[in-house]
């Protein structure tokens, strides 16, 4: 395939995962649920509390975005993407992928219902198809051999940042050392706030891993 046909493919991606996210955040916005169980749901502003909507509303800009990029090259009015569109996504795609990873490893297995109840409503779109779909396109038909490095650091920053406000949030409303579920909406300080020096760090390294792996795999194919 050559590069304008992958160009191609890649916009109608990027539109197709923006629709998705766009949906999605919306559907769990509304409060509305179809299933009897499902997990990690809160209404309208309150559901940004949840790294999963976060990542997922990045990962639909940094499509905007990069669709935005994509038809300026087809339509002849753009030599190239250009690089800071680029670490954008490669943050997007590494934001979802940890939720999705997450979702699998962690929060399915340790569900208060069972492990479908990760996977219903809105989070189906957030914990599944989005990561899917942005991995498909950036390992796929998107190139990244001008992001350096270095930018790998950039890619999973928004997980530091995440975890200083979701411990923050935890040890303010902590009681003799052990965090109420309701201010632990992730179950990772379940073993009380101390385990906060184990968990940022090591979801941190997991997060830099996926960044460096993502950023590897795309530049096999340059």
């Amino acid at each position: 395939m050559n590069e304008k046909k992958k160009i191609n493919v890649a916009f109608c991606l990027n539109t197709a995962l923006f629709v998705a996210v766009l949906f999605s955040v919306a559907w769990m916005m509304s409060g509305i649920k179809l299933a009897k169980h499902s997990s990690l749901s809160a209404a309208r502003l309150a559901s940004l509390k949840y790294y999963t909507v976060d990542s997922n509303i990045l990962m639909g800009l940094a499509a905007l975005l990069m669709l935005i990029c994509d038809l300026r090259v087809l339509r002849g009015k753009a030599q190239g993407i250009p690089v800071f569109a680029k670490v954008i996504k490669l943050m997007g795609t590494v934001g979802v992928t940890l939720t999705m990873l997450v979702t699998i490893f962690f929060l399915a297995p340790t569900a208060q219902y069972n492990w479908l109840s990760l996977f219903t409503d809105s989070n189906f779109f957030m914990h599944l198809l989005n990561p899917v779909l942005a991995l498909v396109v950036f390992l796929g038909f998107e190139r990244t051999k001008d992001i350096n490095f270095k930018h790998t650091f950039t890619g999973m920053i928004t997980m530091p940042i995440y975890g200083v406000f979701y411990i923050t949030n935890a040890v303010m409303h902590s009681e003799n050392g052990m965090v109420p579920a309701v201010h632990d909406w992730y179950g990772f300080l379940v073993a009380g706030v101390w385990s906060a020096v184990i968990v940022l760090p090591l979801v941190t390294v997991i997060t830099y891993i996926i960044s460096l792996v993502l950023w590897k795999l795309n530049r096999l194919k340059q």
